[in-house]
């Protein structure tokens, strides 16, 4: 206990005494000239004008109909694309990961699994400018069924204290909250209440129960598409594990899963989740990687970033996953055919129900693979499913804004929203591809820069988790004040 209260105490100092971001020196800088994708989904605008003052966007049009403030400076984008920041909404955030996502454009990550302390801690030393790195959400601690199996993972004992770790979650900074693997339907339900009375929406990682039980227990969002194949009519004793420790294993039971889909049960499930408004992030980059006609492509690309000397601050053990990509190469060609055979079942459900007006988001998952490019070739799957390039823009802008609930400050750009921005070479709507021919970063106004700097400060590193954790400490407490003096 007191270690996890020191590591707590330290991170707050480590707040307070970093130095202050050098602030920009321009009141207004201005984007000149390129095509407008403005992530609405609206036609481009061609030969536009974007305004910012300080960190807001307080002007949109076209060149020649928009005034320019004298000495304002100019970003001169002719023949090149402005877009919103993109967001990634699920990712296992690292103190290592802040230049990385900013350098491909990712100004802004929703963390699914972390300590909430850390999380809050670190949230606002990036939004002060003391640290830096893409605007960061998070769902804080997981909650589960006992007994809690990741270090951050909190085991629920009853409905109530399911009720309870929610509300302390959004006193500290938590925008949505996440059950995990074991959870069960009755804890799901107590903790989906407590969330949607605060206006925050529940997603999850399932295992013990399938999507259809979880979209009726309230939940709004599937992580990793994980539930479906379940509900899809997979028997459970397909299954090495229920409760796996062992997070390979559970990863290639979830494809042995998939590819056990029967896709005549598709529609009905489609139809339900649909109704109940529950969306899909279906994270196909690192869950379908190992099956994606890619593999062999992102496995050398990752190579070249091991080989990036400023990058040296990247831990060891990362650096090494980068230079093999050993995790996403099958054992075997059976193997490599069955999880080809979920891929493609899971390809298929998710088209049909992006058809069916079902809400698709973009993440990641990235925690070891390479920040922001991970983004990239999210999208560049999601297209392979069938969806248009403006379709996946607009889906990683302001669909994942919207799930946040922050679409009145981010996923477009409008007047009045906070400027974030990014400016590429070559046209994302031809080939979504080019989202990686990026030329500017923009985040809350800031012109980045977009090198790699072997002397990047990663001021708050992750704490060590030592039972009981943070948020365990805190249930406790209040629970006992909750209860009140003995009566003996």
């Amino acid at each position: 206990m007191k270690i996890t209260v020191i590591a707590s105490l330290v991170v707050l100092v480590l707040i307070a005494t970093l130095p202050a971001a050098p602030t920009n020196q321009s009141p207004v800088t201005v984007i000149s000239g390129g095509t407008l994708i403005d992530g609405t989904g609206g036609k481009p605008l061609d030969n536009a004008v974007v305004v910012i003052r300080g960190n807001k966007i307080v002007a949109v049009g076209k060149r020649g109909a928009v005034s320019i403030p004298k000495g304002a400076r100019i970003i001169t984008a002719d023949h090149k694309f402005i877009l919103p920041g993109l967001i990634d909404i699920h990712v296992h955030y690292a103190e290592w990961h802040g230049e990385l996502h900013l350098v491909h454009g990712v100004t802004t990550v929703k963390d699914t699994g972390n300590p909430v302390e850390w999380l809050e801690a670190l949230s606002i030393a990036i939004s002060s400018g003391r640290a830096v790195g893409p605007r960061l959400f998070y769902t804080g601690n997981s909650l589960t069924s006992p007994k809690p199996i990741r270090d951050h993972h909190i085991g629920l004992e009853s409905p109530e204290m399911g009720r309870l770790a929610v509300r302390i979650l959004h006193e500290h900074g938590a925008v949505a909250a996440k059950v995990h693997q074991q959870i069960s339907a009755e804890l799901m339900r107590a903790v989906a209440d407590e969330a949607h009375r605060l206006h925050m929406p529940l997603t999850g990682h399932l295992r013990r129960i399938g999507a259809r039980e979880a979209a009726l227990s309230g939940i709004d969002a599937l992580e990793h598409a994980t539930g479906i194949p379940r509900s899809a009519g997979t028997e459970p004793s397909l299954l090495k594990t229920t409760d796996p420790e062992n997070e390979l294993v559970g990863y290639y039971d979830d494809l042995n899963e998939a590819a056990q889909m029967k896709e005549e049960n598709f529609a009905p499930l489609i139809k339900l989740l649909v109704e109940k408004k529950v969306a899909i992030v279906p994270t196909l980059i690192t869950w379908f990687r190992v099956a994606s006609d890619h593999r062999a492509a992102f496995a050398a690309e990752d190579a070249t970033y091991s080989r990036i000397e400023a990058l040296r601050y990247v831990p060891e053990r990362v650096l090494q996953m980068w230079r093999t990509s050993s995790i996403y190469e099958p054992k075997n060609d059976e193997d490599l055919q069955r999880f080809r055979m979920a891929y493609q079942k899971m390809s298929r459900f998710l088209k049909a129900f992006h058809d069916a007006g079902g809400l698709l988001l973009a993440g990641s998952a990235t925690g070891e693979s390479v920040p922001g490019l991970s983004l990239h070739r999210e999208m560049l799957m999601l297209v392979e499913l069938g969806l248009s390039a403006g379709e996946v823009i607009e889906i990683v802008t302001r669909h994942n804004a919207e799930f946040l609930r922050k679409d009145k400050e981010l996923g477009t750009i409008a007047v009045g929203k906070l400027a974030d921005v990014i400016v590429v070479d070559r046209d994302p709507l031809q080939d979504i591809s080019n989202i990686g021919t990026i030329s500017a970063v923009l985040k809350d106004g800031a012109i980045l820069d977009r090198g790699y700097h072997a002397d990047f400060v990663m001021p708050l590193p992750r704490p060590r988790m030592v039972r009981p954790v943070w948020l365990e400490q805190e249930l406790k407490k209040r629970q006992t004040r909750l209860q009140g003096p003995s009566n003996l």
